[in-house]
């Protein structure tokens, strides 16, 4: 890979308490952290291409591309229990090689001048990736959270300055980088290696779905729309987000004490783009977020609230056949759903001898007309919206076809039960594979429970990167 120019970075500002950068070579007493001078000792840092990260190891892993891979600055620091003792700014100039996916990164061999080490100690070495952050006291237990995000965490996710730290779960523990100074390694020559420093990435990521062949089908105790027949085509037009934590630790943090070890995330988290972003149960909202975007970095989050849960809204575009009905309101292609029923004109309603007219009033007298209720749903009727409408008479109005489902994100991997989870250093890949039954008017749409069933058959794909691939079914 070739190599990246030099940047120049400053996540410092983004950070909830002060930095301070590290020299180009810093000397600090273990007692104050404090430059000093004293003996020098040489040693080098390598990166292995970095790890899947979990409670345990998965087999399926996925490389990250460059842009998620190089390191091209950062600080190192060396601990002596939970004292630090050195710490030291990097430079795209102080890699012997470059790092990049598939790849080892090395430094170069750099002076570490410690007042008081102790040859044939071991000491632990840290390294932040891409950021600089030379105040953090100790780390793993000071529960030192990244700077709330107006994005979801995609501002630690730029190309090549993707912000990571040592790798810290079930399976190796933060600290489990190790060096031990010798007389010898004060000469360059035989400078010390300290023990191979495995990263994750802060954030996880969220492709863009995987959408097969788009078809709604019926399916037993689950299709409750009667007459899916009608429908002509259906076309995919593009996917969103929402629920996205705007805080993380820097650390990845877990409550050691259960078994399996369980995640947890920041108690002042709340949520960038919660699902009321995108509106009720009768009204969408921001509908312009829908896209195509190849993929999205977002912030770990772990919940036994689905309502909180990170979800992905699909939208789709549904076509019916010509024939779907003996009258048509629209020429946009909108049509309704009543009673489990489809729809093209509310007419079609009134001449359904099987179902009564909907627009009644508490004891059943027909109260507004066809044309007068045509004019409601239109927007042509003073203080009455849309909105209105879906909730008081219980009719659905897909507005030129669209069609919206929602599916929870869970890591398949994440081992503690009840979770909706997305992990750090994770890839998701949603692939839809069935459409079971017709979906919603809008993103927030009644709860299945309360009006329809809406499945979504998903296949889901994590990974260094931990690959989630999921199979949705929309239901």
């Amino acid at each position: 890979m070739k190599k990246m120019n030099l940047f120049v970075m400053s996540l410092l500002a983004m950070a909830a308490f002060t930095f301070n950068s590290c020299s180009s070579d810093d000397s600090l007493s273990p007692s104050t952290g404090q430059q000093t001078i004293g003996d020098g000792y040489f040693m080098t840092v390598s990166f292995p291409k970095t790890q899947a990260t979990r409670t345990a190891q998965q087999e399926a892993k996925e490389n990250g591309t460059a842009e998620e891979s190089t390191i091209t600055n950062g600080t190192i620091y060396i601990y002596d229990g939970d004292t630090r003792v050195f710490c030291k700014d990097l430079t795209a100039s102080d890699w012997e090689t470059n790092t990049a996916p598939n790849t080892i990164g090395t430094t170069k061999p750099f002076k570490v001048s410690i007042n008081s080490v102790t040859v044939g100690k071991e000491y632990t070495v840290y390294f932040l990736a891409n950021s600089s952050m030379n105040t953090v006291p100790y780390p793993m237990t000071s529960n030192l959270e990244l700077a709330a995000s107006s994005t979801g965490g995609a501002e630690y996710a730029t190309a090549n300055k993707f912000v990571m730290f040592n790798q810290n779960d079930e399976s190796k523990k933060a600290g489990h980088s190790k060096v031990i100074f010798t007389e010898a390694s004060k000469n360059e020559a035989n400078k010390v290696t300290a023990g191979d420093i495995y990263l994750d990435r802060v954030v996880a990521r969220i492709d863009a779905p995987t959408v097969n062949n788009p078809e709604i089908k019926n399916k037993e105790n689950v299709t409750t729309t009667k007459n899916l027949n009608v429908i002509e085509s259906v076309t995919y037009d593009g996917y969103t987000l929402t629920n996205m934590a705007n805080k993380s630790y820097l650390v990845q943090n877990w409550t050691e004490t259960a078994t399996p070890w369980s995640l947890n995330i920041p108690g002042s988290m709340t949520y960038y783009k919660p699902n009321s972003y995108y509106g009720d149960e009768w009204q969408a909202e921001n509908l312009a977020d829908f896209t195509n975007k190849d993929v999205n970095y977002v912030f770990e989050n772990t919940t036994t609230d689905e309502s909180k849960a990170t979800g992905m809204y699909y939208k789709f575009t549904v076509t019916l056949k010509d024939n779907a009905g003996n009258h048509k309101d629209f020429e946009d292609g909108t049509f309704y759903r009543y009673s489990h029923k489809i729809y093209t004109s509310l007419q079609d309603i009134l001449d359904d001898n099987e179902e009564s007219w909907p627009f009644v009033d508490d004891n059943g007298k027909t109260i507004i007309s066809v044309e007068d209720a045509l004019k409601m749903i239109k927007g042509e009727v003073e203080g009455v919206t849309l909105a209105d409408v879906r909730q008081k008479y219980h009719i659905d109005v897909f507005e030129a076809g669209a069609v919206y489902y929602k599916y929870t994100i869970n890591d398949k991997y994440y081992a503690p039960t009840g979770y909706y989870s997305i992990l750090r250093n994770s890839v998701y890949k949603l692939t839809v594979n069935n459409i079971w039954d017709l979906g919603k008017d809008v993103p927030n749409g009644p709860n299945p429970e309360e009006e329809y069933n809406y499945w979504m058959d998903v296949t889901v794909n994590v990974n260094p990167w931990v690959l989630n691939t999921i199979d949705v079914e929309l239901k």
